[in-house]
């Protein structure tokens, strides 16, 4: 069975990518934004598996994570939802999570039950990708896929073995530090331009994109787009207001997937 990532990127238009946290504020409503993600034509969904010291994670996400650590989100019942929702969605899945939750877990037990579930990948920001080859092999071999990340403090060469190895696409990461919202562009966009100049693999770039007009800019260069702390921050603000959530999840993406589909035209 062909990976759903791989489907995806057969389409040749620019991709969102939407970040949000499983269980956060809860797992009745991971499962309805889940639902509204793919309703409202997000590429694919990156979903964080919370973790006690998430290293690549800004403020905002560590507290969605903290939250749902304190409400009892385990891989086990993240994989559950998943499997939950497959039935009525076929947005691609990956999982961001760090790598002592995948070794706790059991690697191959890990990818195997991932699979079982349908997800379609994991995105592991502290895992280099000369090490762990074990891990990836069990990946290869199931169609599972791993996605590195390629930053600008990378050296050329180092940069593209890394993004030869990855499988699927390649996060580029935007700017140095942890994610979070960026109110003006900071992004450091002159390793991604090399990049693509020798490498025909798609990149999706992340990291301080929180308003639709810096995605217009980074759209020119990058496949696809990914919005992390910006949507948790969205969420965060209407958490005491179900009613209303969903809605302005709906509001919140609606100007991404219309930057993308100008950008696709261009």
């Amino acid at each position: 069975m062909e990976n759903r990532i791989e489907k995806i990127l057969k389409e040749k238009n620019k991709k969102v990518i939407i970040y949000t946290m499983a269980g956060y504020p809860d797992f009745k409503t991971t499962k309805k934004i889940l639902m509204t993600l793919s309703e409202s034509g997000v590429s694919l969904i990156e979903l964080g598996i919370p973790f006690s010291d998430p290293i690549a994670d800004g403020p905002v996400i560590q507290h969605a994570g903290e939250v749902a650590l304190k409400k009892g989100v385990t891989i086990k019942k993240i994989f559950e939802l998943v499997k939950s929702i497959r039935k009525k969605i076929n947005t691609p899945i990956v999982v961001m999570t760090y790598y002592n939750i995948v070794f706790n877990y059991g690697k191959e037990k890990f990818i195997k039950d991932a699979v079982k579930a349908g997800i379609d990948g994991a995105i592991i920001p502290d895992l280099p990708f000369d090490e762990e080859t074990d891990l990836y092999k069990e990946a290869k071999k199931t169609d599972f896929y791993i996605i590195y990340l390629v930053s600008p403090t990378n050296t050329i060469t180092r940069a593209k073995k890394i993004v030869e190895k990855s499988m699927g696409f390649v996060y580029y990461i935007l700017l140095k530090g942890v994610t979070g919202v960026r109110k003006k562009n900071e992004s450091d966009l002159s390793k991604l331009i090399t990049l693509k100049r020798h490498i025909n693999k798609p990149f999706f770039a992340g990291f301080g994109i929180s308003k639709p007009k810096q995605a217009r800019l980074i759209l020119k260069y990058a496949d696809g787009v990914i919005i992390g702390s910006a949507f948790i921050d969205e969420v965060s603000k209407y958490i005491k207001r179900p009613g209303l959530l969903i809605k302005k999840v709906k509001k919140f993406i609606k100007g991404f997937v219309y930057e993308a589909k100008i950008a696709t035209k261009k």
